[in-house]
This record gives structure tokens, C-alpha cells and sequence, in this order.
């Protein structure tokens, strides 16, 4: 799922049928899978508007987010899933 959503982040015109296949292979629904692609959807749009707007991003914000990837690290460490490359060092 991370790695379908960093795709999808970094080159979302590459996305095809296999990658929504890869996650159903791996036992997301097809609701999870819409709700995958709104939320990441989303999270892209807001740090495109933020970006785009030259704000500032606070220090309680950058804390939420190590915490966030605190946690899905501890969830890919408990199913033995490889976390993606962590390539602005949120981690």
C-alpha cells in the first residue's frame, strides 16, 4: 500500500490495473483501495496548495508526521513488510 501510494504520488500517470491488482493480491478491498487513492489524492493536494503558497509548515506539524511514520513503521515491522525509502527523511 505504500508503495502504491508513493506511485501514485511521484508518478501518478504510470499507475495501471496492476498496481490496484498488487493490492488486491495482498487482501485490499476495493473500498480500501478508494480510500487509498482519495486520502493520498488528498494529502497531495494539500501540500501542493501549502507549497504552492510558500507557507511554512510548523514544527508541531513535522512531529505529527515522524510520529505518523513512527507508527506505519511499527506496522510494516509487525507484518514484515519493507517500509519504502524514507527520501525526505521524515523518518
Amino acid at each position: 500500500m505504500l508503495e502504491f501510494a508513493e506511485k501514485l504520488t511521484l508518478t501518478p500517470s504510470a499507475m495501471r490495473e496492476d498496481d490496484v491488482r498488487k493490492l488486491r493480491d495482498a487482501g485490499w478491498t476495493d473500498r480500501d483501495i478508494l480510500d487509498i487513492v482519495q486520502v493520498c489524492a488528498y494529502f497531495n493536494f494539500r501540500v501542493r496548495v501549502v507549497d504552492g503558497l510558500g507557507l511554512e509548515v510548523a514544527d508541531w506539524q513535522i512531529q505529527r508526521a515522524r510520529a505518523g511514520a513512527e507508527r506505519a513503521a511499527k506496522m510494516a515491522e509487525e507484518r514484515g513488510v519493507v517500509m519504502p525509502a524514507d527520501r525526505w527523511q521524515v523518518r
